[in-house]
């Protein structure tokens, strides 16, 4: 047969398939436009040169990983349900005379037009749409609009040949699936999993308890830094849970009302309850993947809300003065923390001198701060603090002498040599000794003491942290001692903190100075822990808040897509397979309005159990993203129960939408 024999019968298989194929090519299109947008942002030249920039573009080139993986496990998942679909069509190929062959050169030309549309529209689509996305992303970082083109080649090539591998792939295992069949597995292959399923009331009950442990484990993780492997656990588990529930406890469930003879043999019951036992083993895959998506979809895009909603203030909240550094001393003792002190005072006012500008509001004072586990009354230390161990909720110890707390504060504590003060940014501490790598205090009894280290209390939301105040310096040597013995290179030294403002400094004069005091604390022999300024701060924040508002954008439309098209593959597929079922009930007497009924019950049983799943599952995780979401907002954390509601109600009403398009297509063909 002539080629542009089999490019037509590819072109015309697609055309009379179109409510299945259809949606594959604009699910493609999308993702490769996603796909390229992202990647060409993240090469972006101009975009490096803002500040923040370097760090956005990181953060892109990262979610570019996690989305060429998701577009991968989606296109091969949306092409399952097109083959199953048209396998009965390529065995009535078979048995009028077209052998194998034939039918994977009518594969090779569709998957080939499939490919050539939606690379073509994808790439178009993503350069109009690049330029939109940059102007955007300019103007999330603060920078000036420019108005010039940039077209990326590499991101072009690059998307065109991580997807034609993944049509290419898609293609291969269609045709390997074709060529292992014969015709009677092809004829019946849409029919497959119609036994009815037994009920399994042990691996219920399993599904029950492993759904307890995951929530557990949610409710009770402390830090999802520290233990971002028990995060990662507890999903799995709650993963678990999801599909065994729906796969042993929805068949279990029915059953029992199928053992119920007043409600099972009611024809607005009868009907629906025997169809979804009926075939539930096949539902309930799909069902389980609705569920975890929607999860995937509500979070990311309350996520993507918080991050609306909150003001930009992190750097605010975060840096107390224009200016701070950090600097450690050597031997620690009074006097090297006086000369320390006046070595960072004389370079700051060098720096001022030389870059014109007043310095004023200037603090500095000695602190320690390390990690310890808190045990009863004792604080103690060891390398697992470093480890992400499931069982050890590490807190964060700022630690003081009395002077340097009188110097920030004003207030005068007197503590003995043997006593502490000590503030709690979570939970107080109430006990009335403390014990600290095996020094022993008394507690004193007062009013909470105020905050001393970097950050404030919402910093604390991922660890718990404790302010000590000890009575002297001496007191804050030995335990720094003792870390250091234990520790090793992993330890903390005790550095003076300084903070001070730049009275009326703009950001550039306020970036000079910080280059400028550098060099003089170099000149001066101090050795540099950190230098940072609130205006470098700010970019950064912006940069971390806007790349991970795009990038979870993009992610959560990805999964609201795929989320939309497998309950579409589901219900065409379920309409063509009840097709002949509803048709038998017509004919033995039911009416049009009680078929209609039926279909309603089945259709809203199988469309509302996945959402009340995905409420649970939300609500469970709302205390733990709380936690996480430190990591891209760092204060107003209280807005995110409201983001996750209004998320929630977005994915609602587009829920809603998809039942009300489906039930009407299911009845359609069903009729």
């Amino acid at each position: 047969m002539h080629r542009g024999f089999y490019f037509k019968l590819a072109v015309q298989s697609i055309q009379k398939n179109r409510q299945l194929y259809y949606p594959f090519i604009i699910s493609s299109i999308t993702t490769i436009m996603m796909t390229f947008v992202i990647l060409a942002l993240s090469t972006n030249s101009g975009l490096a040169q803002i500040p923040g920039g370097s760090n956005l573009q990181t953060i892109l080139g990262l979610g570019y990983i996690v989305l060429l993986l998701f577009s991968t496990i989606f296109l091969f998942y949306m092409n399952s349900f097109l083959m199953k679909n048209r396998k009965r069509e390529f065995g009535i190929y078979n048995i009028l005379g077209m052998d194998k062959k034939h039918i994977t050169k009518i594969l090779a030309y569709e998957m080939t037009v499939i490919c050539c549309v939606s690379l073509f529209i994808g790439l178009v689509a993503g350069i109009l749409l690049n330029k939109l996305s940059t102007l955007l992303v300019r103007r999330m970082l603060g920078a000036s609009i420019s108005f010039g083109f940039e077209l990326s080649s590499s991101a072009i090539l690059w998307t065109l040949c991580f997807f034609f591998f993944i049509f290419l792939a898609i293609l291969f295992a269609n045709i390997y699936q074709i060529r292992l069949a014969n015709p009677i597995e092809l004829l019946k292959a849409s029919d497959t999993g119609e036994k009815e399923p037994k009920a399994k009331i042990i691996w219920s009950l399993f599904g029950l308890i492993l759904l307890g442990i995951g929530y557990y484990l949610a409710l009770t993780i402390q830090s999802p830094i520290m233990g971002m492997s028990l995060v990662f656990l507890a999903i799995l588990i709650v993963i678990a849970a999801t599909y065994l529930l729906f796969t042993t406890g929805t068949i279990t469930f029915l059953k029992l009302l199928k053992n119920n003879k007043n409600y099972y043999y009611q024809t607005k019951h009868f009907i629906p309850v025997s169809g979804m036992l009926y075939r539930m083993k096949k539902n309930a895959v799909g069902l389980a993947n609705i569920s975890i998506l929607s999860v995937g979809v509500i979070l990311l895009l309350s996520i993507a809300t918080s991050l609306y909603l909150t003001t930009d203030n992190s750097a605010a909240a975060q840096y107390p003065s224009d200016v701070i550094s950090e600097i450690p001393i050597e031997n620690s003792n009074r006097q090297n923390e006086r000369t320390t002190k006046e070595k960072i005072n004389q370079s700051i006012q060098q720096a001022a001198a030389q870059t014109n500008v007043t310095v004023n509001k200037s603090l500095s004072y000695a602190y320690l701060n390390f990690p310890a586990l808190l045990n009863g009354e004792e604080f103690q230390v060891t390398k697992d603090v470093y480890a992400s161990q499931s069982n050890q909720r590490p807190a964060n110890l700022y630690l003081i002498d009395q002077e340097n707390y009188q110097a920030i504060s004003g207030d005068k504590l007197d503590l003995a040599e043997n006593q502490v003060a000590v503030h709690g940014t979570v939970k107080e501490y109430t006990k009335n000794t403390l014990s600290i790598l095996g020094e022993n205090f008394s507690v004193q009894s007062q009013q909470p003491i105020d905050e001393f280290a970097i950050g404030d209390e919402t910093t604390s939301a991922v660890n718990d942290s404790y302010y000590i105040i000890v009575s002297s310096p001496e007191i804050l040597n030995q335990i720094e001692q003792k870390q250091q013995d234990i520790l090793k290179n992993l330890a903390a030294e005790i550095s003076i903190f300084t903070q001070f403002d730049l009275e009326n400094a703009s950001s550039q004069e306020i970036m000079t100075f910080s280059d400028s005091y550098r060099n003089q604390l170099d000149n001066n022999n101090l050795k540099i822990r950190n230098v940072d300024t609130k205006v470098e701060a700010q970019g950064k924040f912006v940069a971390l808040r806007g790349g991970v508002l795009f990038l979870v954008l993009n992610l959560a439309l990805l999964l609201l897509m795929m989320t939309v098209l497998i309950i579409y593959y589901k219900q065409i597929s379920e309409a063509y397979d009840d097709k002949k079922g509803f048709k038998i009930m017509q004919n033995v007497g039911l009416s049009d309005t009680e078929i209609k009924q039926a279909i309603r019950s089945q259709i809203l049983s199988v469309f509302f159990l996945p959402v009340f799943i995905t409420g649970m599952h939300v609500i469970v995780m709302l205390p733990l993203m709380r936690k996480a979401m430190v990591l891209v907002m760092l204060n107003q954390v209280h807005l995110f129960p409201i983001s996750l509601l209004i998320a929630f109600l977005i994915f609602f009403v587009v829920y809603l939408g998809i039942y009300r398009v489906t039930a009407r297509t299911y009845y359609k063909i069903v009729k």
